[in-house]
């Protein structure tokens, strides 16, 4: 495989980014690419569930399989930020953050990114929490007894699913996929759907992306090969990690087939790009 004359934004940085858990309640939801938007422009990554998955893949997978991907992300970003009231959901998660030794930071948000205002943890707003469950967080008190997602202790590993624009319409069942395997995906075009592309420069996203390709466990590519997978593979092969491919067969609306297959039988959108692998 000689890639050394392969050029593509990805591999042209050497920098890194802190990768945050953004929490916040689903009254939000709204405001979701904007929460995005401000942690790209703070130059970080943002593990933004309510893009990640939607609200739990539209139903496609079971809500447990969802909760547990998120307990298990917060043991592995470097930060968790809050945005809006604390709600029951992001109580747990400040929980979980806080015995994660986490450090955490709240924001007032706003559908304009150059409102966002960052507050101390005196001046947050709780949304139906129990006010002495909120002094049970202020005085780092276990709270597990009381909260069912705080007894769940399975964890998932992560996995990067690499796929071309051209695959962007099975996005959901790729992720659908990957979590019946009980893997975390770090899925790139949910995580940034186009629109973000109108808040941040694209540079931010490359340095996003390539961040989440560093941190995930495996690297599965779906899919013909296009020039941005064939930038996440080197990367991800730079990085040690394990490589799966599949093929993508039985295209329909509501149901997708995945095929696993060797290396051998990779489709390539572009003649070049085979001489990568």
């Amino acid at each position: 495989m000689d890639n050394t004359n392969f050029n593509h934004p990805e591999l042209n940085s050497n920098d890194n980014c802190k990768i945050i858990f953004t929490a916040f309640s689903k009254r939000l939801f709204y405001l979701r690419i904007q929460i995005s938007g401000f942690v790209l422009l703070k130059n970080c990554a943002p593990f933004n569930a309510y893009m990640n998955f939607e609200y739990n893949l539209s139903g496609m997978v079971n809500k447990k399989h969802i909760r547990i991907a998120n307990n298990s992300m917060i043991q592995k970003v470097d930060e968790l930020w809050v945005f809006g009231p604390v709600s029951d959901g992001v109580l747990t998660e400040i929980y979980l953050a806080q015995k994660a030794k986490k450090p955490i930071r709240f924001f007032v948000p706003d559908e304009n990114i150059a409102k966002f205002k960052e507050i101390s943890i005196e001046q947050v707003e709780l949304e139906d929490v129990s006010g002495w469950m909120w002094e049970y967080i202020i005085k780092k008190q276990n709270l597990e007894r009381w909260h069912p997602r705080l007894r769940c202790k399975s964890n998932y590993p992560l996995v990067f699913p690499a796929y071309s624009k051209q695959n962007f319409y099975w996005q959901m069942h790729i992720s659908k996929f990957c979590v019946d395997k009980k893997f975390i995906p770090l899925n790139p075009f949910m995580l940034f759907r186009y629109f973000l592309a109108d808040l941040v420069p694209r540079e931010k996203i490359y340095l996003a992306n390539r961040a989440f390709v560093k941190l995930s466990d495996e690297l599965w590519s779906f899919g013909e090969i296009s020039n941005g997978v064939a930038a996440e593979i080197i990367l991800a092969k730079q990085e040690n990690k394990s490589i799966r491919h599949y093929k993508i067969v039985d295209k329909k609306p509501d149901y997708v087939k995945f095929q696993k297959i060797s290396r051998n039988g990779l489709v390539f959108e572009e003649e070049n790009l085979a001489d990568l692998f």
